[in-house]
C-alpha cells in the first residue's frame, strides 16, 4: 500500500477527529442526554439515568430532530459537542419559556434562522433567553453558569461515574467513552496512519479534551503514529482562553491547527500575534469534515482536505466545493493509492 501522490506536497497533516477519524456518534448521544437532563432540572423534574440509556435514541431523535439539528448548527459553526447542547437549550428556552418539553421541531425552525457563523450570535442568542426566560444574561452567556453547568453533565454522561472519581447526581453513569469505534475502518485507518507519520508530522487540532482524545487512539493502537508535540486538543484551548482573556480561540479560529503545526509547547501569544514562521503553512495539509474546520485553515492560509464522513455525509460536498476546499475525499482512507 502507498500514499497517494498529491500527499507528497506536505510535511504536515494536521487531523480534526470527529467526523474525520473518531466517530461523533457518543459525543451526539451525551449531548441529547445533557439537554434532556438540564431541561429536566430546570422544570425540577427527576431523570432516571438508567430510563434515559434504555430510551437513548428516542431521545436523541427527538432533541435533535432525527439529527436535522445537529446538521444545521454544525453548519452554522457550531464545532464543539459542548456548544451544541448549550445552543440547543438557548433555543428551546426562547421558542418555549418555561415550556421546557415543547416541541423541538421549533428549535430546529428557530435554528435555520440564524446566522451562518453562529459563534458571533451566541450573545444575542444569551441576550434573547435572558429576555425570555428572565434568567440573568451573564448565567447565559457562553462559558457562563449555564454553561459550566451542561459541561459538567456532558462530562458525566460521556465519561462516566469511575473515570470522573465521582457518583452523578441523578444516578449511576457508566461512560459512553468506552464505546468508541473508528469512523472509517480501522484497518485501513491504521495503514494511512502509519504510512504518513514514516515522512511527515501528524498532528491533531480536535475539540476534544486530551483524555478524549487519548483514550480511544491508545485503545485502537493509532497513537504512536502521531507526533508527541502535534496532539492539541480542547485543554489547550481552555488554557489559552484563560492566560490570553479571550474566549474566542475555538475553530474557526486558527489557533488549534497553529497549535499543533509549530508544537504545543509554542508560546500562545506569539501564536496569536503571528509571531511564527508562516512558511511552513505551505507544506501543512488541514484535514476536516466541517464548516468550521476549512474556515479555521483558510484563516491561518493553509491547504484543506475535506472528508465526508461527518453529519452531513456526501451533502458536504457543494459546501466544500463551494469553499473551494483543495481536495474532498469520502473519508480518510482515500489516502492510500487504490
Amino acid at each position: 500500500m502507498k500514499l497517494k501522490s498529491f500527499l507528497n506536497k506536505y510535511d504536515t497533516i494536521i487531523f480534526d477527529m470527529d467526523g474525520v477519524i473518531t466517530s461523533e456518534q457518543n459525543y451526539w448521544n451525551a449531548a441529547a442526554l445533557t439537554v434532556w437532563e438540564t431541561l429536566a432540572d430546570k422544570s425540577h423534574a427527576k431523570i432516571d439515568t438508567e430510563y434515559c440509556m434504555r430510551h437513548l435514541k428516542e431521545i436523541r431523535d427527538e432533541v435533535f430532530c432525527g439529527d436535522e439539528l445537529i446538521s444545521v448548527l454544525k453548519s452554522k459553526g457550531v464545532n464543539s459537542n459542548w456548544d451544541l447542547g448549550y445552543v440547543t437549550v438557548l433555543i428551546a428556552w426562547i421558542t418555549k419559556g418555561d415550556e421546557q418539553y415543547g416541541s423541538f421541531r421549533d428549535v430546529l425552525t428557530y435554528a435555520k434562522q440564524l446566522p451562518d457563523n453562529i459563534i458571533e450570535a451566541y450573545d444575542a442568542l444569551a441576550q434573547k433567553c435572558s429576555d425570555v426566560t428572565g434568567y440573568d444574561m451573564y448565567y447565559l452567556k457562553r462559558n457562563g453558569e449555564l454553561w459550566q453547568e451542561m459541561h459538567e453533565l456532558f462530562q458525566e454522561w460521556f465519561l462516566g461515574d469511575e473515570l470522573r472519581g465521582k457518583m452523578s447526581a441523578h444516578g449511576h453513569k457508566a461512560g459512553l467513552l468506552y464505546k468508541e469505534e473508528p469512523i472509517v475502518d480501522k484497518e485501513g485507518l491504521l495503514t494511512v496512519l502509519k504510512l504518513l507519520s514514516e515522512t511527515k508530522r501528524v498532528c491533531t487540532g480536535t475539540g476534544r479534551p486530551r483524555i478524549e482524545m487519548l483514550v480511544p487512539l491508545s485503545d485502537w493502537k493509532a497513537l504512536p503514529y502521531f507526533a508527541a508535540d502535534g496532539l492539541c486538543n480542547y485543554d489547550h484551548v481552555a488554557n489559552a482562553e484563560q492566560t490570553l482573556n479571550n474566549n474566542a480561540l475555538t475553530k474557526p479560529h486558527p489557533y488549534m491547527f497553529l497549535k499543533a503545526l509549530y508544537g504545543t509547547d509554542y508560546d500562545d501569544k506569539k501564536l496569536i500575534d503571528g509571531n511564527y514562521d508562516k512558511e511552513k503553512i505551505k507544506t501543512t495539509l488541514i484535514v476536516g469534515d466541517a464548516g468550521a474546520d476549512i474556515l479555521a485553515a483558510r484563516a491561518m492560509g493553509a491547504d484543506f482536505c475535506a472528508v465526508l464522513t461527518g453529519i452531513q455525509g456526501v451533502g458536504a460536498r457543494a459546501y466544500f466545493e463551494k469553499m473551494n476546499a483543495e481536495y474532498i475525499l469520502n473519508s480518510v482512507v482515500d489516502f492510500l493509492e487504490d
